[in-house]
């Protein structure tokens, strides 16, 4: 395939993918709450959080360990049932996984007896694409891989085998990315790239993201608001409007909106997990 090629099949499932973007992929939780455990010794992952997802924004998801952040994902993806409250995607009642709800975690979950290729074509070739493999081909090449069409995951660094990831994910084409720490296991170096990758993709089709993550910096530099999940009780603390000027490169950092947006999160993140050291002191 030439690149010609490539470049004008990208580009068809691109405008598809921002048609679909416009019509769909506005999320709604209502007093959702998550609990874990029986009666008596239960544990509060979240407690009646409330929030509103926009199609098209790119929403962060902040906090300490423990905060219920994966929890929060989990219920918007319908691997989790809330015990209270409902979650709601363009007005439909999130009661289960979807395919157009896809999630990319930090550990890599490819097939590792498939190779890159396989991997991306795997879900359309789920849902009947009698030309999957050829898709894939041009979602690899979005992401920077098609001379790897063949390898295996073994055969791929830590930031390829996510690429294939999120390869996969964008293969669907669908209206609502979900992202659960996806650059956590990553060096400095590949995390710093793959998220300006990440964002020139978002840019181009504007999927809705929910970005989970433990980094300050990672969450202001990728989303238009972060949300900020607090512990005891474990629920929104508050929503930050990220309001540095799109697009986005390494030099936005030093924009002083940037810092001061930087030292608001720290503080919060700081006296959200002082409240979980207080009380591991207190309990010793």
């Amino acid at each position: 395939m030439t690149q010609a090629a490539i470049d004008g099949a990208l580009a068809a499932a691109g405008e598809r993918a921002a048609l679909a973007n416009r019509a769909g992929g506005a999320i709604e939780l209502t007093e959702v709450s998550v609990r874990f455990g029986k009666a008596g010794r239960e544990v509060t992952a979240l407690q009646r959080v409330s929030l509103t997802i926009a199609p098209g924004q790119f929403v962060a998801v902040l906090g300490p360990s423990g905060c219920g952040k994966s929890t929060l994902l989990n219920v918007i993806a319908g691997f989790e049932r809330p015990r209270a409250g409902s979650v709601r995607v363009d007005g439909e009642l999130v009661t289960e996984p979807s395919p157009r709800r896809p999630v990319v975690f930090q550990q890599h979950s490819l097939f590792p007896w498939m190779t890159a290729l396989d991997n991306v074509a795997f879900g359309l070739r789920m849902a009947g694409d009698a030309a999957a493999r050829e898709r894939a081909r041009h979602y690899l090449a979005l992401v920077g891989l098609s001379d790897f069409a063949e390898h295996y995951p073994e055969q791929l660094s830590g930031g390829m085998q996510q690429r294939v990831g999120i390869a996969r994910a964008l293969a669907v084409e669908p209206a609502i990315l979900l992202m659960d720490e996806p650059f956590g296991a990553l060096d400095a170096q590949t995390r710093a790239l793959m998220q300006e990758q990440l964002l020139g993709l978002w840019e181009r089709w504007r999927h809705t993201v929910v970005f989970v993550t433990h980094d300050i910096d990672e969450a202001i530099f990728l989303a238009d608001r972060v949300v900020v999940l607090g512990v005891k009780p474990s629920g929104l603390r508050r929503i930050v409007d990220v309001d540095v000027p799109r697009p986005r490169s390494p030099r936005a950092r030093l924009d002083p909106t940037y810092q001061a947006l930087y030292q608001e999160l720290f503080g919060l993140i700081r006296e959200e997990s002082s409240k979980t050291f207080d009380g591991s002191r207190a309990a010793s």
